[in-house]
């Protein structure tokens, strides 16, 4: 399926697995460099990184707030 028809979970979850899937193919070899950049700080397994790091802030952020009620004083909740 093409991006227009997934779901935000769906797109999350593809940003997740390509994000992992980078950080093996950058994993460092016993040098401490990365294979494919052949740097020791790898700015693709960073980048990597925050992508996993954000998508679990934004998992947790979503599953620890609870819906609340509407307030009917607050005129941004009109319905």
């Amino acid at each position: 399926m093409t991006a227009p028809f997934l779901s935000l979970a769906q797109i999350r979850n593809r940003l997740i697995l390509t994000a992992r899937w980078v950080l093996r193919d950058h994993r460092p070899g016993p040098d401490g460099r990365c294979p494919i950049c052949r740097t020791a700080d790898c700015p693709v397994a960073t980048a990597a990184r925050d992508v996993l790091r954000t998508a679990e802030e934004v998992q947790q952020r979503s599953t620890a707030t609870e819906p609340t009620t509407p307030d009917p004083d607050d005129p941004q909740q009109t319905g």
